[in-house]
């Protein structure tokens, strides 16, 4: 949109500079370390997994649920998850997961009951989507007022896939007969509408200050942010029809995360690191053509 708008500025030869100031808590602009708002979302999110921790602990055979925004970028999910310390699994649009059989996620949250008598999972809006429609939960595509494709909820889908599985293994195994006690959680909004955390304002008001000195420099057609922790002006065409994702495959942040949860990795024969030539960002992300 901006670019479009910078274009036709030009076109009409107007004295008009067009500076973008990028929000999305979803973290997934290119190039740069993080968005405003994400370290706010984040947090936020994080809340909400010490809630299903508690809740899950509380219960015999406890399962906490923690569905996150996220459509495209699990960024939120997996950096909550892993500021929590309590995280057994994370499913992210990123990364591809299948339920049953070894390497699959009911094994690992039964093991994980098992041994603890609970367990917590974190959960993207945007994973999962393959999963469901090769099991037929999708059905007409429909999308908002925006153009957006409305994704099927894998909240409660995931939730009604765990409990019919692990009941009557649970109950199996306990021995008092308990089966799965499930507790679901949706913060949604909750996690973008609250007020800003101080190293998310200061951050704004940086990306601000440099948008207008930008301007009244003489530039047009950009945008402002950090990248490697420096401040930069930055084309709106090198970022145009680009996204950032979690990078799962150079040494990343979701590597940690697949470490410290113990959860399935759930690579595929032929992933390696070997993309020497990826851009890669300061929040464990890769920059993607769209």
């Amino acid at each position: 949109g901006a670019a479009r708008i910078a274009e036709e500025v030009k076109n009409r030869g107007l004295e008009i500079s067009v500076a973008v100031v990028p929000k999305t808590i979803d973290n997934d602009v290119p190039l740069l370390d993080r968005t405003f708002g994400f370290e706010t979302a984040v947090s936020s999110a994080r809340e909400a997994i010490d809630v299903a921790n508690t809740e899950a602990e509380g219960f015999p055979n406890g399962l906490g649920v923690v569905k996150v925004m996220g459509r495209n970028s699990g960024f939120i999910a997996m950096h909550s998850a892993l500021g929590s310390c309590v995280v057994d699994l994370c499913l992210v649009p990123e990364v591809d997961f299948f339920l049953d059989g070894p390497g699959g996620i009911v094994d690992h949250l039964y093991e994980r009951i098992r041994a603890n008598d609970k367990a917590v999972v974190v959960v993207a809006e945007g994973a999962g989507q393959k999963l469901m429609a090769a099991m037929g939960a999708a059905g007409e595509t429909v999308t908002d007022a925006s153009g957006n494709i409305l994704l099927d909820d894998i909240g409660p889908w995931l939730c009604r896939q765990l409990k019919t599985r692990l009941d009557p293994r649970l109950e199996e195994a306990s021995d008092h007969g308990d089966k799965l006690t499930l507790k679901y959680l949706d913060p949604s909004y909750s996690v973008r509408g609250i007020p800003p955390l101080t190293a998310d304002n200061l951050y704004c008001l940086q990306l601000a200050h440099n948008a207008v000195h930008g301007a009244m420099a003489g530039m047009t057609n950009f945008l402002v942010g950090a990248i490697n922790t420096r401040e930069c002006y930055i084309p709106i065409p090198l970022v145009a029809d680009k996204r950032n994702v979690i990078d799962t495959r150079h040494q990343s942040l979701w590597e940690t995360l697949v470490f410290a949860t113990g959860q399935p990795s759930f690579q595929r024969e032929g992933d390696d690191a070997e993309d020497f030539d990826a851009l890669t960002t300061a929040s464990g992300g890769v920059v993607l053509p769209n």
